[in-house]
C-alpha cells in the first residue's frame, strides 16, 4: 500500500489518504470499483498509481459545498467517474466548479451492504456523512462536523474535536442538528471516526465524546 493511502484497521475495503492537513476516504463499492469521499487536490495522482491494486475510480463524492477544490483535477484523471453530491450542496458546487452532479440516491444504489449515506438535519453546507459497517465495526466519515489531531498516516487519535469554523459556517438550525446528530450517533454507534480534517479517531468512548462535543460546543 502506498504511503498516501492506507487501509483502515478492521475494514477490508476502506482506505484513508492524506495530503498535508486533509484526508480523503476511499471505499470499494458493490461492483468492485472505488468511490472517493472528499477528493483532495493533489492526491489524485497518488491514487491513480494504485488503481490496478485497489480498483478503478468510478465515483467522486463531494461531501459538502466547501470541499470542491479537488474535483476538477480528479475528473480529468478519472474521466469515467461520476460526480455525486447532496441536493443542498449542488447549486454552489455547480456554480463554482462548472461540473454536473448526480444525486445521492444514484450513488446509494452502488453501495455495498452495510454502507449508507446520511444528510444531517440543520446544516447549510449540504454535508453528507458516510457510514461503512463491517461484521464487527462501524466507521463514520464526516467532512467538517468533527476533526482530530494530525498524526502520522496510519496512526489513530484517541480524542475527537470540533472544527472551529463548523458552528458558524456549517450549521443553520442548531436545535435540529443537535437532535438529529445525537439520535444518529446513538443508533449507529460508530467505532471509528474518519474526519476530513485530521487523523482517524478510535476510542472506547467515541460515541460519548462526539455527543459531548455537540452538547458543549454547539
Amino acid at each position: 500500500m502506498t504511503a498516501d493511502f492506507q487501509q483502515v484497521d478492521g475494514f477490508q475495503d476502506l482506505f484513508v489518504g492524506r495530503l498535508k492537513k486533509l484526508s480523503c476516504t476511499a471505499f470499494r463499492m458493490r461492483d468492485g470499483s472505488i468511490c472517493l469521499y472528499s477528493p483532495i487536490a493533489g492526491l489524485e495522482t497518488a491514487f491513480a498509481h494504485y488503481q490496478s491494486e485497489l480498483g478503478e475510480v468510478t465515483a467522486l463524492l463531494a461531501p459538502n459545498h466547501y470541499h470542491n477544490k479537488g474535483l476538477n483535477a480528479h475528473i480529468e484523471l478519472f474521466p469515467n467517474a461520476m460526480l455525486y453530491c447532496s441536493s443542498a450542496a449542488r447549486p454552489r458546487l455547480s456554480k463554482i466548479t462548472g461540473l454536473t452532479f448526480s444525486s445521492l440516491d444514484r450513488l446509494r444504489e452502488k453501495l455495498p451492504e452495510g454502507s449508507d449515506l446520511h444528510e444531517p438535519a440543520g446544516l447549510k453546507t449540504g454535508e453528507v456523512w458516510l457510514q461503512v459497517s463491517s461484521t464487527k465495526e462501524c466507521a463514520l466519515a464526516v467532512t467538517d462536523a468533527f476533526s482530530a489531531a494530525l498524526l502520522p498516516l496510519g496512526a489513530h487519535a484517541d480524542c475527537a474535536s470540533l472544527l472551529g469554523t463548523f458552528p458558524s459556517y456549517g450549521i443553520k438550525d442548531t436545535g435540529s442538528y443537535k437532535t438529529w446528530a445525537t439520535q444518529f450517533l446513538t443508533a449507529t454507534a460508530p467505532s471509528i471516526l474518519l474526519p476530513c480534517h485530521g487523523s482517524p479517531v478510535k476510542s472506547v468512548d467515541l460515541i460519548a465524546q462526539l455527543i459531548d462535543l455537540i452538547e458543549r460546543e454547539i
